[in-house]
């Protein structure tokens, strides 16, 4: 059977010319194929995979490294450029270096701080996510010198500490970190595997599937574009009140109702795991009560309109709830991720910039420049001004691309929602839209986000005006 060959995301396409073209790997033998595509891929004993070899020992002697096992990997993380490796699958960037926490530490961290995590969160990350949830920095550094059997932590900074937990994994064999990127050389010219840890679950059929999930909870709100405070929502569901519990959305983000503070409870797993994206009628009672009293909004903008009828009808018709008007949310965000999905694949990254500007940029601008504190009802009691590290200034990129990448996922977890099912007059709408945004253009004068609103609201009233008709017909 022929070889299936792996298409190339863009952003890889732009990191393997980025890397060619680097003056660290000058002399390094690559080939181009007939229609002037890399030739990334040569097997160790090709004759470019020879010379691939004898460049890399020459270079190690150069930098004063022993040629012995490993130094192939060693030469290739040491003339790295930005020590960030951008997945062949999916785009994304992650460490070179051992920064991303085993299923075993991810379970100890759980069990010491009752938060969790994800296989493809960096060390630095998990660490300011446990400042900001109000973990003491001190309580950090005690834990880790712990785990990783550091003798001295006086006076060492978080990144010197980091450090020497990274070395400890890759060089003294402890399995509580792994690299974002694994070493392949000199199969690939960079030296490491075209896949990063993001998408090895679906690359290497060796690795277990149920180790390798795709999001967490604070992933969610990213994957479902959701509205609410979603950096306070975190910081709740990993606060002292969610302790031993899960944190369940009375209103489910997978519907399209906010990420935030006032609509999270705490739950016991196995009752969560029952509730999933069901919608309850004395949920909606008490969704409306927070939202009188709160005066938070409970749905994200994509769905106001249909949640306005839901509001307005439910109690005339409370057998529908978790049937009829739960597949009009459902439906409606498979729409919603048509549309966004349509947006993110404009040529040269027009689509996504757009959404940056338009929705993501504004959303971490007036909720993620804060450290909150909470009561037992998610009310905000206090907000302080964040302490950013250099680490933090990437968040906002980090924001974009797990929202990126959940749109572009979303097709294949076909167990989980709806197929679209816009008309043709709205797919050619999707379509004005998309054109527009590439160009900057207007219709009259709208803006493309007022475009893109109203079109969504143009797809809101068509499926409560089937939902009405239906009712009429029974």
């Amino acid at each position: 059977m022929a070889r299936t060959e792996r298409s190339w995301n863009t952003d890889f396409q732009a990191y393997m010319d980025m890397i060619v073209n680097h003056p660290n790997y000058i002399g390094l033998p690559i080939e181009r194929k007939r229609d002037g595509s890399l030739s990334w891929i040569a097997t160790a004993q090709s004759k470019i995979g020879k010379a691939r070899k004898q460049w890399a020992e020459d270079k190690a002697q150069e930098l004063g490294f022993i040629i012995q096992p490993g130094v192939y990997a060693q030469v290739m993380r040491e003339i790295h450029p930005s020590k960030e490796h951008v997945c062949q699958i999916c785009g994304s960037r992650m460490s070179i270096y051992y920064h991303y926490p085993s299923v075993n530490f991810l379970k100890t961290i759980k069990r010491e701080f009752a938060l969790e995590f994800t296989e493809y969160d960096h060390i630095s990350d998990i660490w300011e996510q446990l400042l900001n949830s109000g973990v003491s920095d001190d309580k950090i550094r005690v834990f880790l010198k712990r785990k990783f059997e550091i003798q001295d932590i006086t006076g060492k900074s978080k990144d010197d500490i980091i450090a020497v937990c990274e070395r400890k994994c890759r060089e003294n064999g402890k399995k509580l970190l792994s690299p974002g990127a694994m070493s392949n050389f000199p199969d690939r010219y960079d030296g490491f595997h075209t896949y990063n840890r993001c998408c090895r679950a679906s690359q290497d059929t060796g690795r277990s599937a149920e180790n390798l999930k795709s999001y967490t909870k604070d992933r969610r709100a990213y994957e479902y574009w959701s509205d609410g405070n979603i950096h306070a929502a975190d910081m709740f569901m990993g606060s002292s009140f969610f302790k031993g519990r899960s944190a369940d959305h009375i209103g489910p983000i997978s519907l399209g109702f906010v990420h935030d503070p006032h609509y999270l409870r705490p739950m016991t797993s196995s009752d969560n795991s029952t509730k999933r994206d069901h919608l309850l009628v004395e949920d909606i009672d008490t969704i409306l009560s927070i939202e009188a009293e709160t005066k938070v909004s409970a749905m994200s903008w994509y769905s106001v309109k249909i949640w306005k009828f839901i509001k307005e009808n439910f109690k005339m018709y409370p057998h529908r709830v978790d049937s009829f008007y739960r597949n009009m949310l459902k439906q409606n965000m498979a729409n919603f991720m048509f549309i966004l999905s349509s947006i993110i694949n404009i040529p040269d990254k027009c689509g996504r910039n757009f959404l940056i500007k338009e929705f993501i940029e504004p959303k971490y601008k007036k909720f993620f420049l804060h450290t909150y504190e909470f009561d037992e009802y998610g009310n905000i009691i206090s907000s302080t001004p964040r302490r950013f590290t250099e680490r933090s200034n990437n968040e906002i990129e980090r924001f974009a691309r797990i929202a990126f990448d959940a749109v572009n996922d979303y097709d294949k977890k076909s167990n989980r929602h709806l197929f679209p099912d816009l008309t043709p007059q709205e797919i050619a709408n999707v379509k004005e839209l998309c054109k527009n945004i590439s160009t900057g253009g207007q219709v009259g004068s709208l803006s493309c986000h007022e475009q893109m609103k109203d079109l969504v609201r143009l797809i809101e009233n068509r499926l409560i005006l089937a939902e009405i008709i239906t009712k009429l017909n029974l």
